[in-house]
């Protein structure tokens, strides 16, 4: 009989069949054999010992940070933007993944290696399996709909609101988490003898390099790198339109191209959150999907128990595992620290008392910057409309207040 140890690869990436040569001896009547697995299994159960404690904490303080963000997203100011409104999809992701990975650790770590808990079936594997990866390629079609949504927005504000309405944006988020989910089962669902049509849930065909594997790693990566080349296209139209601004208050002395300079300032400032949830994204991640498609037990490039030993396979797996969860764990702060609607909207989900200080009225930061308030020389209140065209054919004229003063609420878009 095989007993499967998963090696904390949080993928199934890592996987090791020990053979209990023991048993088999004790009913053929043979002289004993020693198990050369012995030791192995004692190691194994000192180092989950060790690593899974933290881990599964961490991964807790991840779900409890996203859901969170999530369950806070109704004190949001109205309107919410759709990229607000994409950020608490993405959270909501971020805590479905960091939930699966714990229930993962458990199952193929835990009560296998530290209990001693064996699986008749491998039915409950699939079923996680299946939203595991559904989960990641949830999250990685998330960022390119961020991408996609800053993108019209910097480029035709004017037409945001035609392009992105909220029916619009509510199909695509309802397609991104569907489609993984029904693409991803269809490979256990549909191959004969394998998969769900195994007596067992068997699925070899996950184990090996194949097909799966590569249009996984494909999937994956094509929306990753188009959300990147998207990002580099905002910033360098961003950071023409500063230098622009620069260089007309420069020319003139003029203030009055505040107002749409500090718009720019503020939509940099959120296309550089976006790129630092991207970046920790492909570190993370990125590499466990490389070491998916490049370590198995079939046919990969790196053959698990050959290539790659007990140990290295547990201290790769152990680290691939490390970076997700950390970044897991990361986003809720990057949200909070770095989107000032989503703090004001967790501030007021959790009360005062674990925060200290009162709120005040007014701007909403960056991401409410189009009619951000400002304080007027009486002490009212005034909008400066600023959701305006970032370049202009001329430099000089563009920071008009006339100009400023005939753009109309209807140009609010991606970063309001």
């Amino acid at each position: 009989r095989a007993m499967n140890y998963s090696i904390l690869d949080g993928q199934r990436t890592i996987f090791g069949n020990f053979t209990e040569t023991a048993t088999e001896t004790m009913t053929t009547l043979r002289p004993p054999i020693v198990n050369p697995y012995g030791n192995v299994l004692d190691h194994l159960k000192i180092i989950y010992a060790f690593l899974l404690p933290p881990m599964i904490i961490v991964l807790l303080i991840a779900v409890i940070g996203n859901g969170t963000i999530v369950i806070s997203a109704h004190k949001l100011t109205s309107p919410v933007s759709p990229y607000l409104r994409l950020c608490v999809s993405l959270a909501a992701a971020d805590a479905w993944a960091a939930f699966l990975m714990m229930i993962g650790l458990i199952v193929n770590s835990l009560m296998p290696v530290m209990l001693g808990i064996k699986k008749q079936t491998m039915c409950f594997d699939a079923v996680l399996e299946i939203f595991r990866i559904s989960g990641m390629l949830t999250s990685d079609m998330h960022l390119f709909a961020l991408a996609i949504n800053q993108f019209i927005g910097t480029m035709w504000p004017l037409k945001y609101k035609m392009i992105v309405t909220s029916r619009r944006l509510r199909s695509l988020v309802f397609l991104l988490w569907i489609v993984p989910i029904i693409f991803t089962a269809s490979w256990f669902f549909l191959i004969p003898g394998d998969g769900f049509r195994h007596p067992k849930c068997n699925f070899v065909f996950y184990n090996r390099f194949g097909p799966f594997r590569i249009t996984i790693f494909i999937l994956f990566t094509l929306p990753l790198l188009a959300t990147l080349f998207i990002y580099a296209i905002i910033l360098n139209h961003l950071l023409k339109a500063k230098a622009q601004f620069n260089k007309t208050t420069e020319v003139t002395g003029s203030a009055k191209c505040a107002p749409r300079k500090n718009h720019v300032n503020s939509r940099l400032k959120l296309v550089w959150t976006t790129l630092l949830i991207v970046s920790t994204f492909c570190f993370s991640w990125g590499i466990c999907v490389g070491y998916f498609i490049l370590v198995c037990k079939q046919d990969c490039y790196f053959i698990y128990m050959q290539d790659v030993g007990v140990y290295a396979g547990i201290f790769f797996g152990s680290t691939v595992n490390c970076l997700v969860i950390l970044k897991l764990a990361a986003n809720p702060f990057i949200y909070t620290l770095r989107i000032r609607a989503i703090r004001r909207s967790v501030e007021s989900f959790l009360g005062k008392r674990f925060f200290g200080g009162s709120r005040r009225a007014g701007c909403y930061g960056n991401e409410r910057s189009s009619f951000c308030h400002k304080s007027s020389p009486n002490g009212h209140a005034v909008k400066l409309p600023v959701h305006t065209p970032l370049l202009s054919t001329n430099s000089y004229t563009v920071c008009h207040v006339s100009d400023v003063s005939s753009r109309n609420e209807s140009s609010r878009g991606a970063f309001d």
